[in-house]
């Protein structure tokens, strides 16, 4: 089994966020399941950052863009539960 870098982990979860950041934004074509499968993924992605990295020389690093990641997925979720009330 092939050992994640730090780098690859770090771009997984870039991505993973700038997708739930459209959706949070409300960009057009963005619906509510994919909000539900990008709240997971960040979320899952975080864990696996943590995982990985919570200790070494990555570790700072890491928790930096942990901190970073997880309040963006609140956001989302308080987007959710709007579209879910209108």
């Amino acid at each position: 089994m092939k050992k994640s870098s730090f780098e690859d982990v770090k771009l997984e979860l870039q991505e993973a966020c700038d997708f739930l950041r459209s959706f949070t934004l409300g960009r057009r074509g963005f619906t509510q399941q994919d909000g539900m499968a990008a709240i997971q993924r960040v979320s899952d992605q975080c864990d696996r950052m943590e995982k990985l990295f919570g200790e070494g020389p990555d570790a700072g690093e890491s928790k930096t863009i942990v901190a970073s990641a997880r309040p963006r997925v609140s956001a989302a979720r308080a987007r959710l539960a709007l579209l879910r009330h209108e």
